[in-house]
């Protein structure tokens, strides 16, 4: 008999894009839920394809190199596959949420379905996004390259990586049953309680999450510009041995990983989870890869539009390499005040911007940059009034972004602005085609 053994719940306060979790262990699991990958190919890639009951709802093409992008492609629908422990648990998924460990609780059956190990299960806000700025039910059917399906992803221009967590969605059931009653349901919901309703998804890898149930709650979500708080299964990917990194030298003595090796962490995506008690032997190989030929299948669970949810996904969302950038200054949650943005303006000088001269104010230059881009979504007055601050400071000349968000306000004050920056520069200004579109909309 399969057996689900919740075991504690984790502090995640440290990881600012999860709300809570608990971990558990499943013994005798039944493995419908499983991914079967086969060994890496001569690109150093390899194939991982997510299951259900043998039928493959999601198929990646994943890279061994940690930064390096995979690719996703859409599977058999889950709505073909009979699983009568996804449809128990979905008066769960439809209740009012109350807590994690409640949660966890109420999704047993369908946690049994998993391999045995060590997993967790987290409340994640995720975007209703491919990390691309598509709508989740608008992406393509074919295998294609996603940004987003990386272990830990490079900034080039910050020259470090970020560890990758759950945060994007991609679909597991046909777009077109897809019923708008039902969504119009979940709006009304979410827009009164934004916390009320869970989905239910399956991390995959990096920072993208199969979407096991919730279709409907997550396109409510993105006609009304939300996140979708989902209960995120993520297994262990990784651990951690004490006196052991990799292979490490004990009393002068090479000692490798064992089968009686004591283990110091589990991971999780991102989230390290000390232990105490666990050998090897207990621990799953979540590396082993079989020598079965997986490949991938054409399917057609996309190509519906959704003209609405498809521009608020533009509108309303971060893409993968904004949202790296505000983690890599540190501003992803920051409650900015105006006092915030004066300090950093204030503490900006251009001139040593450009020399790197002075570490503290180039810190800040890159703070106004992701900061003026994180505004614009979350509060474009405040990011209105950042950018004129920057134009009045004249530091204008470092930041396009300044003028490509000042394009969007049309008045009389802020064309004054334009005006004013084209007869101080004329055609010698190094935004002259950004400042100059200010008036594209008027000659159309």
């Amino acid at each position: 008999m399969p057996s689900v053994n919740i075991l504690k719940e984790i502090d995640v306060s440290e990881y600012t894009w999860c709300n809570s979790a608990v971990m558990f262990r499943v013994w005798n699991g039944i493995g419908t839920i499983t991914h079967k990958t086969n060994k890496e190919d001569e690109n150093y890639c390899y194939y991982s394809h997510l299951f259900l009951n043998n039928k493959p709802i999601l198929q990646s093409y994943e890279a061994i190199c940690p930064t390096c992008s995979g690719m996703l492609a859409t599977g058999y629908g889950i709505e073909n596959i009979d699983c009568p422990e996804l449809k128990a648990v979905r008066e769960c998924l439809n209740s009012n949420y109350t807590d994690i460990k409640t949660s966890a609780e109420m999704l047993k059956p369908l946690l049994a379905l998993l391999d045995d190990g060590y997993y967790l299960l987290a409340d994640i806000p995720h975007f209703p996004t491919d990390g691309n700025n598509n709508f989740f039910w608008s992406v393509p059917n074919d295998l294609t390259e996603n940004p987003a399906l990386c272990c830990s992803y490079y900034h080039e221009f910050f020259y470090g990586c970020t560890d990758s967590f759950p945060q994007y969605l991609y679909p597991t059931q046909s777009a077109e049953l897809c019923n708008q009653k039902r969504i119009d349901e979940y709006v009304e919901i979410l827009k009164n309680n934004p916390n009320s309703l869970r989905a239910l998804v399956y991390h995959e890898y990096g920072f993208v999450s199969a979407l096991l149930d919730g279709h409907h709650k997550a396109t409510a979500a993105t006609l009304l510009g939300q996140k979708i708080n989902c209960l995120t299964i993520i297994k262990a990917d990784g651990c951690t041995f004490k006196n052991v990194t990799g292979c490490t030298f004990k009393n002068g003595t090479k000692t490798p990983y064992n089968n009686n090796t004591e283990i110091n962490s589990i991971n999780f995506s991102s989230i390290r989870i000390p232990v105490n008690g666990l050998y090897g032997e207990y621990f799953p190989n979540y590396n082993k890869k079989t020598d079965e030929n997986i490949d991938v299948k054409k399917y057609s669970l996309t190509g519906r539009k959704f003209p609405k949810a498809e521009s608020n996904a533009k509108k309303y969302y971060f893409d993968i390499k904004t949202l790296m950038e505000f983690y890599s200054v540190g501003i992803e949650n920051m409650e900015f005040t105006d006092e915030i943005i004066d300090t950093w303006i204030n503490d900006t000088n251009t001139d040593e911007v450009i020399t790197y001269g002075n570490a503290l104010n180039y810190e800040n230059h890159i703070r106004l940059k992701c900061a003026i881009k994180y505004l614009m979504l979350t509060d474009r007055d405040m990011a209105y009034r950042t950018a004129v601050k920057i134009v009045k400071k004249n530091d204008n000349r470092y930041f396009p972004e300044v003028w490509e968000i000042l394009t969007e306000f049309k008045d009389e004050q802020t064309e004054q602005l334009f005006i004013d920056h084209i007869v101080n520069y004329g055609n010698k200004s190094c935004y002259y085609d950004i400042v100059t579109s200010y008036w594209d909309d008027d000659t159309q």
